[in-house]
């Protein structure tokens, strides 16, 4: 399996890293993993995909977490930052046009950009997420309650960048709890088995391995501790459909059995509002992409997809 090639692409306010898989002169893909993940999400299919399907994918660490860096002192992290972030660097890298490949969190930032620049998003592939989170219209002044709660406890501060210089106390009120440290990789990989979507511990090792870093202490998450804080305003329903609704490109959905979508009440809604969209039901988890024993059917069914498109 073919061997990935890191990146760092310095736009103007933050730093961008990745790996990337394919020959550098074929379609460029943007592969954008899920919340508190990094590029290593892409490590099992990556390598297929830009094989059998002649394709340049760069997977990036969205900025927060990985080897990207954090936003400033003072900022939020709002999904559509991403969408920004990609479509800038899209500009410095001079492509007219990309295709997407989005999981999770990633894909709802697939799904706004696809919908808010289509014509130069050429093929859209979504696994376990079409759209972002949303919130009603009527329970927006919660959010925004809750948000600023959370944001006053941590102090706004981006509590584990290894880029830059800090002291061991960040203003920390008597009630925050610190980020966590571990021992070993091993163990935090055990830890990362039972986070967001939970995981087997061969899927966990190299978002693990990539997602880490080393202090004094022993081992802290490179992902800042502000993507935990709610977002204060979310997309109502109806604005997430308007977004589906405005994308052009063909587009494949994966889904797994055991995943958070297969339940979901609004992923028929909203899919029904893609004009031209195919949903695949696959064994596996939320991360079934990554997962050793399920991966395989995901790449084949990408494959397939990007060679028919």
């Amino acid at each position: 399996m073919q061997e990935p090639i890191p990146f760092q692409i310095d736009l103007d306010y933050v730093s961008l890293s990745g790996l990337r898989w394919g020959k550098g002169h074929h379609q460029p893909v943007l592969a954008m993993h899920g919340w508190l993940d990094n590029c290593q999400s892409f490590s099992q299919i990556a390598p297929l995909l830009a094989e059998a399907c002649d394709l340049d994918i760069w997977a990036v660490d969205l900025v927060g977490h990985g080897h990207s860096s954090h936003r400033p002192k003072g900022s939020y992290y709002h999904i559509w930052d991403n969408v920004i972030d990609m479509a800038l660097l899209m500009d410095a890298q001079g492509w007219e046009q990309v295709d997407l490949l989005g999981h999770s969190m990633g894909a709802g930032v697939a799904t706004l950009m696809a919908g808010a620049i289509p014509d130069r998003i050429r093929r859209v592939a979504l696994i376990e997420g079409l759209g972002p989170l949303a919130t009603p219209a009527d329970e927006s002044p919660q959010q925004l309650s809750q948000a600023l709660g959370r944001y006053r406890l941590q102090g706004g501060q981006s509590q584990s960048d290894p880029s830059q210089a800090r002291q061991s106390q960040h203003h920390k009120t008597k009630s925050y709890k610190a980020p966590p440290c571990y021992a070993t990789v091993d163990e935090a990989a055990k830890a990362r088995m039972k986070g967001i979507g939970e995981i087997s511990y061969q899927a966990a090792l190299p978002l693990t391995e990539r997602g880490t870093w080393q202090d004094s202490d022993g081992l802290r998450w490179r992902s800042d501790a502000r993507l935990r804080i709610p977002s204060p305003v979310r997309l109502t329903e109806a604005q997430v459909y308007s977004f589906c609704a405005a994308i052009t490109a063909p587009t494949c959905l994966v889904i797994g059995e055991q995943g958070f979508l297969v339940n979901g009440d609004n992923t028929p809604l909203r899919k029904e509002k893609v004009a031209d969209i195919q949903q695949h039901i696959l064994p596996g988890n939320h991360h079934l992409h990554l997962e050793l024993e399920s991966a395989p059917a995901v790449a084949g069914t990408l494959i397939q997809f990007w060679q028919n498109a």
